[in-house]
């Protein structure tokens, strides 16, 4: 072969290569009868592994030639590349887009996605589906609920209704037109140019409520049905009054589960809560704190706090864990651990973020829109005033208790919409959230709804009186010990999403198996383990239990003292995403992957912690060495635990000692 005839063969075999390497990575890909390109950057970033497309929809179905929005369409094929079904998963909120959630997705469903499709549709106005973004109202750090807050509102719904213009020149009253029912017609009909055939559906939170109308609508477009914390749609109360109840009860069921709260009578913390209320009812508490990234806030503690604090915790497992300890520490007069709480949970669970992640906008267009109001939204804004007034005059307190009704409205209009829509423009579309006769499911198609006995934002008492209403095949799972969408894993609660994911993934598979198919796991998962107590000082520390050996009183508090500075800093880093964090009076910690490293850390004001311990969050497991200093004497204290034990072992000059694990 001459060098001529080497250099076109050479030519000709990557030409070869290249083609085969194009073939085997095509640009596009038809699915019935889309073509999707491969999904890249979209604003917030990649949306992972799989195909994309953007499905252009009507903004108003009853105007033909009136403004489109493209519709966000992920499909990720099964990787087997001969699947068996196909899974819809929508996002909750309302305001969060699907796609977003791709991380949480495929990790509920990656033992089942290599024999089925995957399809996440960004409902209308989230992410990339012609996303709505109110500035001021995306960026206010102020309180989200009052009136002050509802003009806020008020002035972001006046601004869609000036987005769009039609030919005439008039702009589109666009307010109501991101409702339930437009984005459910915006899948149905996705779903149809996939040619998917027959799906199963997951909805978490606001996606489950979306799911419920969406099956009410088109009954012969799902093969099976998951409801992850799930509400009323039909009947839901204005009130949600149920939140109330099971806040309370929450409370209780935490405080007696956990070894280190019951034993302080875990019966008795509701009582507990209720006398801080009186006291801050009073006399609120005001001070500065730490927040987790280590920036220090003046924080007040008054009723609106506190109520805030009950509902939150439904979805936020730091709260349980620390909100009793935290609660006889202020009724002591230590109010160090409560300003830190309710700081760190304000800043977490309501401070401001990006609308790709999360949509203002969005979120208070569906709430004015399909949710039940204590006024009536075709009144007039004046009108509404004085119906909300009316109403809460009318409505006891009891549900609400400690709270009077007009205080538990103060909420955060992000977790309740009470009296955020006062001002929002009146509908001048028709489009309600279930069809006038919904249709029950047959037996064919089964039901499973999950949920969490310590979530008081989708209480499971309302969900037993309602899901048989759904179909004719439906069961109820109980997931102990956790709050809401944990299946999501997005919360430390490790062992209930482990859980919740087997049996979300056991019944996809196999849906005809509902009723016999094994949830044991749903009774086992551990309680959360509490923080127990704050002690203000090593000596007024409890002591851990000497289980082989000898010790004295002030090494065996210092194993304690040890083993909570390491569960608090996890706990604490829950709320950062910092790598780096305070401790409670005073040092700090810092974390590199697993890693965690205290740096003088003080859980209690005269004892500082410094060592290195590992945290695994899949299995909430705890280990390494700690020594605390105090009084001119250092105590080197080895520790272990995990998210299943209910003690905490701990090692100190050659003794072995155990106490209550301090979580999470």
């Amino acid at each position: 072969m001459t060098r001529r005839t080497w250099a076109l063969a050479t030519v000709v075999v990557m030409v070869l290569i290249c083609a085969s390497a194009a073939a085997a990575a095509p640009r596009t890909l038809r699915v019935g009868t889309l073509a999707l390109h491969r999904c890249g950057p979209h604003r917030g970033g990649d949306h992972g592994p799989g195909w994309c497309t953007k499905v252009p929809r009507l903004l108003d179905p009853g105007l033909p030639d009136g403004p489109k929005i493209g519709i966000q369409t992920q499909w990720v094929p099964a990787t087997d590349g001969h699947a068996v079904g196909t899974i819809v998963a929508v996002e909750g909120g309302p305001g969060y887009p699907s796609t977003g959630s791709y991380d949480e997705y495929t990790g509920i469903f990656k033992p089942l996605l290599r024999s089925h499709n995957l399809v996440l549709v960004d409902n209308r106005g989230t992410g990339g589906s012609g996303i709505l973004i109110c500035k001021r109202l995306q960026s206010d750090t102020g309180r989200s609920s009052g009136p002050a807050f509802a003009k806020l509102v008020a002035a972001c719904g006046d601004s869609i209704n000036h987005r769009f213009k039609l030919r005439d020149g008039r702009w589109l009253h666009a307010s109501d037109l991101y409702g339930t029912a437009y984005a459910i017609a915006d899948l149905a009909a996705i779903l149809r140019e996939l040619h998917t055939g027959p799906v199963t559906i997951y909805g978490d939170s606001y996606g489950s409520w979306f799911t419920q109308a969406f099956i009410a609508r088109h009954p012969t477009m799902v093969r099976a049905v998951i409801l992850d914390s799930t509400y009323y749609l039909r009947g839901l109360s204005p009130w949600y009054a149920s939140s109330g109840i099971e806040g309370r009860r929450a409370m209780v069921r935490v405080c007696e589960r956990s070894v280190a709260c019951n034993a302080h009578d875990g019966a008795d913390a509701v009582d507990r809560f209720t006398q801080l209320a009186k006291l801050v009812h009073a006399h609120p508490i005001t001070g500065t704190a730490h927040l987790a990234t280590g920036q220090r806030v003046d924080q007040t503690v008054a009723v609106r706090q506190l109520v805030d604090l009950e509902q939150d915790s439904g979805s936020d497992p730091v709260i349980l864990r620390e909100l009793d300890a935290s609660v006889r520490a202020a009724l002591a007069g230590d109010e160090v651990p409560l300003l830190r709480l309710v700081a760190q949970e304000q800043a977490y669970n309501h401070g401001t973020t990006s609308a790709v992640y999360f949509d203002d906008a969005l979120y208070m267009a569906v709430s004015c829109t399909d949710y039940p109001e204590l006024f009536s939204m075709n009144s007039p804004p004046a009108v509404r005033h004085r119906q909300l007034e009316r109403a809460l005059q009318a409505e006891p307190s009891a549900p609400f208790a400690p709270f009077s009704a007009g205080e538990w409205v103060t909420m955060s209009g992000y977790s309740q919409p009470y009296d955020v829509c006062l001002d929002w423009p009146s509908p001048t579309h028709t489009a309600p959230v279930e069809p006038t006769k919904p249709t029950v499911l047959p037996r064919s198609v089964p039901i499973l709804v999950v949920g969490g006995d310590v979530d008081d934002l989708t209480p499971l008492s309302d969900v037993r009186k309602f899901a048989r209403t759904l179909g004719r095949d439906v069961r109820v799972v109980d997931l102990h010990n956790t709050v809401h969408a944990t299946s999501e894993g997005d919360t430390f609660l490790s062992a209930g999403t482990a859980c919740a994911r087997s049996i979300i993934d056991r019944f996809t598979a196999t849906p005809s198996k509902l009723q016999t198919m094994n949830v044991a796991c749903a009774a086992k998962i551990p309680p959360i383990q509490t923080a127990g107590e704050y002690p203000r000082t090593l000596a007024s520390a409890p002591a851990a239990t000497v289980v082989s050996g000898s010790v004295n009183l002030a090494a065996r508090r210092a194993a304690w003292v040890a083993a909570q500075t390491a569960g608090d800093a996890v706990v604490t880093d829950e709320y950062s995403a910092a790598a780096h964090g305070p401790g409670l009076r005073g040092g700090t910690f810092a974390v590199t992957g697993s890693r965690f490293t205290l740096h003088a850390d003080r859980f209690v004001s005269d004892a500082a912690a410094s060592g290195t311990f590992t945290w695994n969050p899949a299995n909430g497991q705890i280990a390494g060495t700690i020594t605390v200093h105090a009084a001119g004497r250092s105590y080197r204290v080895g520790l272990s635990w995990t998210q299943r034990d209910t003690y905490a072992h701990a090692t100190l000059q050659g003794v072995t000692l155990k106490l209550a694990s301090p979580g999470p």
